[in-house]
């Protein structure tokens, strides 16, 4: 009796880890269908902005559109291209605001959505290296020379928001762990005949708990 009361809390963990498995990928299917079934909308309007020739709105919708990212979405690469048409078309009609701000939409866009990697590095270089000469051609306001350095636009083009890369790497490498233990107490923590495999369990428990510090001190860090 004892033995069996001593098993229960540790089957009822190895339920609760498969449980806690689906729901995990449950919530990233839906995650990824958000992300898709917006991004997608915000294309449309985007769309329907520019054929009407309002270019600050299809500007906007079509950075949301590319800020709704996921790996190999459909919506991501038209975004992004409406961006750098805009800007491009924008530059050759003589109109730098217009092409100042789709390219302040590309470069926000690719910051965005960078995490350990930057899925948008070769846009993001273009964008700043665009920002960059269009805003030498801008004339200097008399002043002081901190007020010209302030106006540097490769320094402030240099300037990264948000977290650190690795604060990003460590987030995801402790999410992963996280879920591999889940995955190892929930597909190996118990047998077919409701038999505990005590060395699985623990192994899959230690990892689960090495994932969830790394992703603590990632937030933290953030």
């Amino acid at each position: 009796m004892e033995k069996k009361v001593a098993i229960a809390p540790a089957r009822a963990l190895v339920r609760g880890a498969s449980g806690a498995l689906v729901v995990g990928v449950m919530a990233l299917a839906a995650m990824t269908y958000r992300a898709v079934h917006d991004g997608s909308e915000e294309l449309r309007a985007s769309d329907a902005a520019f054929n009407r020739g309002d270019l600050a709105d299809a500007v906007l919708h079509a950075r949301r559109a590319a800020t709704a990212y996921a790996p190999g979405a459909p919506h991501t690469r038209p975004a992004l291209e409406r961006l750098r048409a805009v800007a491009v078309g924008s530059e050759a009609a003589g109109d730098p605001e217009t092409a100042r701000l789709a390219w302040g939409a590309l470069r926000a866009a690719a910051l965005e959505t960078r995490y350990v990697t930057v899925p948008y590095a070769a846009e993001l270089d273009e964008a700043n290296e665009r920002l960059e000469r269009l805003a030498s051609k801008d004339p200097l306001p008399t002043g002081t020379e901190r007020g010209q350095a302030a106006r540097d636009p490769r320094a402030l083009l240099a300037r990264v928001p948000g977290p650190p890369a690795w604060a990003s790497a460590l987030l995801v490498l402790g999410f992963a762990l996280a879920l591999i233990g889940l995955v190892v107490v929930a597909l190996f923590g118990l047998t077919r005949d409701g038999r505990l495999v005590w060395q699985k369990l623990g192994y899959g428990l230690g990892v689960f708990l090495v994932g969830a510090l790394l992703w603590a001190i990632a937030v933290y860090s953030a």
